[in-house]
C-alpha cells in the first residue's frame, strides 16, 4: 500500500476528522481513507468496469453519429509532445 502525506490541513478540519475517527472507532489514517473513498464513490464501484459504470450513468442515452465520428477522429489524433524540462 502507498502512503499519502497531506500538508496544510486547517486545525478545525483536523479536529473534525479526529472526532469522527474516535466516534467510529478508527485511527485517524483509517478515518481519512474512509472519507476519501466515500467522497470518490469507490465503494459503490468496486468490481465494476468503467464500461459498466458508464452505461449506468448514461442509461438509455445513445451517442449520435456525429458524436461518434468526433470521438473516433479524436482517438486518431497524434499524442501531444511531452513537456521538456530543462
Amino acid at each position: 500500500m502507498g502512503d499519502l502525506l497531506i500538508r496544510g490541513i486547517d486545525e478545525a478540519l483536523k479536529i473534525d476528522l479526529q472526532e469522527s475517527a474516535r466516534r467510529n472507532g478508527r485511527s485517524l489514517s483509517d478515518e481519512a481513507i474512509e472519507r476519501i473513498r466515500s467522497a470518490l464513490g469507490q465503494e459503490q464501484h468496486q468490481g465494476q468496469t468503467a464500461g459498466t459504470r458508464l452505461r449506468a450513468a448514461l442509461g438509455e442515452t445513445r451517442f449520435e453519429d456525429d458524436e461518434l465520428q468526433a470521438i473516433e477522429a479524436f482517438r486518431k489524433q497524434p499524442d501531444r509532445a511531452p513537456p521538456g524540462f530543462e
